[in-house]
């Protein structure tokens, strides 16, 4: 299983639309390096895919295309959102058009009756109204997203559940020299989906030097954005996760219209590197399921491909997105179950052996007085499922191991653990035992309950899900095959209901 890009292209911002039970995306995209021939064809072109399992998906020729020179769309084609409506479907993008020094931004349509061929409104929708936001003649200093740019873009569209037309909401700022004062969703309302009344923000964190690709929803009782913000754009670190330099947030509404209120320190996605960014979701059979940019900034570029499905759940007040039932499709053939003969296949090769046995319930204790210990499988994995419930007991932190390889441990390996000093999941790449951080996630540790974690690879894709919670992901190509395992450090931890499944295609 791997995820989707098509052949010789990178995947950008994304977002989807359901009908005919079928789930369509589209997606910003452009040419990989190895395919320079690609470039004319596909730069700053709206990509296309149909899925109807949420796992595999199926490439369509371009929807979209950036206009002339000189047009309202000259440049790159950018986030937007579909809406079908008597029939139709309406494509709302972000037209760029270059200006001295930068780029003014409009929120523009094309409309099709197929849903693959499109005819582009003859003018953009709306660019942001002087009244409430910046636009062209009211542009403070201060330049903000890497130069002098007009914001207006990444339109998402819902109907309004309490009227007759719709809601939109779009990346805008308002006029002032603090940027990150400045960054704000604006909202717009529309009785046909062509013609808008702009009215102030709903939303405005005032702690973000940019937040942008809002995607609202209404779920058990509430009304919820997310929006993407990171360090790309200028600040250093805002959300509620450390060293996180990209985050998806999260805010809550009595109402569509807002206001709507940041729950800082629950972000929904995020990661150390540019990896999982640009949120968004679609309902599908009943059920709120999230997609994201899996980036590979480990490649030198956060682009990359369409994520995995998580069903967004509102646990405590929060959004969270968690394993969901398209999921189960990739678990293949079980290699570790409760029946499988409990032999050691450390042998020193991996670090200390410690001293590892399992009782007649199935827990499995796994002890080291000083140092860390694997405990490893013998047969090697690429791709591969992993549970395992994990109690950290008297150890300092306990985990799971994948793709161990080589001798005396110098192979490398991914090592997922639970650390309740630091209290955070964390996720190390170890070549030469020297543990390099990948990923982590503020999150309670209690050494005296067992916590269980999921983790999920497909390719050079890692996904770990604490509890259900989707709360690590990444791309890494540090180590592709190896044995899977158990981990303790300096104590006792103990395990139970472990599996470890290949996957499928």
């Amino acid at each position: 299983m791997k995820c989707f890009h098509p052949d010789g292209v990178y995947v950008w911002d994304t977002w989807y639309c359901a009908w005919d039970d079928e789930v369509h995306c589209t997606f910003l995209q452009h040419s990989r390096p190895e395919r320079p021939d690609l470039s004319d064809e596909i730069n700053g072109t709206l990509g296309h895919a149909v899925s109807r399992d949420l796992l595999h998906w199926e490439n369509r020729p371009a929807v979209l295309r950036k206009g002339p020179k000189g047009s309202h769309d000259e440049g790159d084609l950018w986030t937007g959102c579909t809406v079908r409506c008597d029939g139709k479907t309406y494509l709302y993008y972000t037209g760029n058009r270059f200006i001295e020094g930068g780029m003014s931004e409009t929120v523009c349509l094309a409309v099709s009756d197929d849903g693959q061929n499109y005819a582009k409104h003859p003018i953009p929708l709306f660019g942001p109204d002087g009244r409430f936001y910046v636009n062209e003649k009211n542009v403070p200093a201060v330049n903000r997203h890497g130069g002098r740019l007009i914001d207006c873009r990444d339109m998402c569209v819902v109907r309004d559940p309490y009227g007759e037309g719709w809601w939109g909401y779009f990346a805008v700022r308002t006029p002032t020299e603090n940027a990150s004062r400045s960054s704000v969703i604006g909202l717009a309302y529309s009785h046909d989906l062509i013609n808008w009344e702009q009215k102030p923000p709903c939303f405005a964190p005032e702690r973000y030097a940019t937040i942008e690709v809002p995607e609202v929803f209404f779920l058990d009782g509430k009304w919820y954005m997310l929006c993407l913000t990171g360090n790309l754009y200028g600040q250093r670190s805002n959300t509620g996760q450390p060293d996180w330099v990209v985050s998806t947030i999260q805010a809550v509404a009595d109402r569509p219209e807002g206001p709507f209120r940041e729950i800082h320190g629950a972000e929904v996605l995020g990661s150390y590197r540019w990896e999982g960014f640009s949120a968004k979701t679609v309902e599908y059979h009943g059920h709120r399921y999230m997609f994201y940019t899996q980036g590979e900034m480990c490649d030198g570029c956060g682009h990359g491909s369409i994520s995995l499905p998580s069903e967004l759940k509102v646990i405590d007040g929060r959004l969270v997105p968690c394993w969901c039932a398209p999921l189960e499709g990739i678990i293949g053939k079980e290699i570790v179950g409760e029946k499988t003969p409990f032999e050691n296949f450390n042998k020193g090769c991996f670090g200390t052996v410690g001293s590892w046995s399992r009782d007649d319930s199935g827990i499995i204790s796994g002890n080291v007085g000083c140092d860390w210990s694997q405990f490893l499988w013998d047969e090697p994995l690429d791709d591969c499922f992993f549970s395992a419930d994990v109690k950290v007991g008297t150890a300092s932190s306990a985990g799971i191991v994948i793709r161990a390889s080589g001798e005396n441990a110098r192979g490398g390996a991914y090592i997922t653990l639970l650390d309740p000093e630091r209290q955070e999941i964390l996720l190390y790449s170890t070549v030469e035992r020297d543990f390099k951080l990948i990923a982590r996630k503020k999150t309670s540790v209690d050494r005296n309950r067992f916590y269980s974690i999921k983790l999920l690879t497909c390719g050079k894709v890692i996904c770990v899900y604490l509890d259900e919670a989707l709360t690590l992901q990444l791309y890494d190509n540090a180590v592709s095959r190896g044995r899977c395992g158990l981990f303790a450090e300096n104590g006792t931890a103990k395990f139970k209901n472990v599996i470890i499944c290949r996957t499928n295609d």
